[in-house]
């Protein structure tokens, strides 16, 4: 897969192509409809498949205030976008003067000239163009003129609500996070390195991995079932989002016990997976008392694999 930093780099050369765009945050269920569409339909015609995303958000540079939090970082994207069957990605730079383009002017000169566009997937609801002015029905009026097709897709329904990257983050925030796999298509990750901690877990006999992640969205504090991605394998754990208050508040960090593990990983780059929320973070009494309930954790935890068929 080639990625591109900017639709007027002279090495971006097609003649044809099937193109897909928007911000595709987090690539949910309805971003993955658009982007299947436009692979299979590059592989029928021959030419290759084009997913035009901008950076940063729009929303960072036209209203900071609402811009949200990224559900996957940059590399973590472009990973599922190649996984996916992707030919070519442009990782468009959004600035003012980009936001200025005129829906038309940005067809013609980017889609049209540049990515030489012969059919075009998008959502039914998108907006483009400066005042995000331009509709899915201006696509289809400009597209016989211009040489393009145009392929509208209906949101996505899951559980009778439409799929978005906004239900989403709802969802991993209230700690909700097997809804958010319903629609996500997957459990929803965050990746980073490993790293040293207070060695708490392992002075109570459940060493755990301390994981510094790049990853802007985190579940709601509390205690979840989880999946340990290191290299190629997934490995069963019970991970804690929070601050840690039986010994005293301290920064949020994200600590993963990983079941039938002994191995020292400091240092190595992983991802974590949250397949369910065991039970909030709380403070407890006594260090016996939070012993007492890491092992209630580790059997819910490994109830909640097998109940799901999540094997390591």
């Amino acid at each position: 897969m080639q990625i591109f930093r900017h639709i007027g780099d002279p090495a971006l050369a097609l003649e044809k192509s099937v193109v897909t765009l928007g911000n595709f945050d987090g690539i949910h269920l309805g971003h993955q409809t658009l982007i299947n569409g436009a692979v299979t339909d590059a592989k029928q015609l021959g030419v290759p498949s084009v997913v035009l995303t901008f950076e940063p958000h729009p929303l960072k540079i036209l209203a900071p205030e609402r811009a949200p939090r990224m559900l996957l970082t940059h590399k973590d994207k472009m990973q599922i976008l190649q996984n996916l069957g992707v030919d070519v990605v442009i990782v468009q730079h959004f600035d003012l003067a980009f936001a200025k383009l005129g829906a038309e002017q940005f067809v013609r000169e980017f889609v049209v000239d540049r990515l030489k566009a012969r059919k075009i997937w998008v959502g039914r609801d998108l907006r483009f163009g400066q005042g995000r002015k331009g509709q899915v029905e201006d696509l289809l009026r400009w597209g016989p003129e211009l040489g393009f097709d145009v392929a509208a897709v209906d949101p996505i329904l899951v559980n009778g609500a439409r799929v978005s990257s906004s239900r989403v983050r709802q969802s991993i925030h209230d700690g909700r996070v097997n809804e958010a796999q319903a629609m996500l298509g997957r459990y929803h990750f965050v990746s980073g390195r490993v790293t040293a901690g207070h060695r708490r877990g392992k002075d109570l006999g459940f060493p755990t991995a301390n994981i510094a992640t790049r990853t802007e969205v985190l579940p709601m504090d509390g205690i979840y079932a989880t999946l340990f991605q290191l290299g190629e394998k997934n490995l069963q754990s019970v991970s804690s989002v929070g601050v840690n208050p039986t010994f005293g508040e301290g920064p949020r960090t994200v600590e993963s016990f990983i079941l039938n593990f002994k191995r020292d990983i400091y240092g190595e780059a992983v991802k974590l997976s949250f397949v369910q929320r065991i039970r909030e973070e709380r403070k407890f009494s006594s260090v016996e008392e939070l012993v007492g309930q890491i092992h209630e954790d580790v059997k819910c935890a490994e109830t909640i694999f097998r109940e799901l068929h999540v094997n390591s």
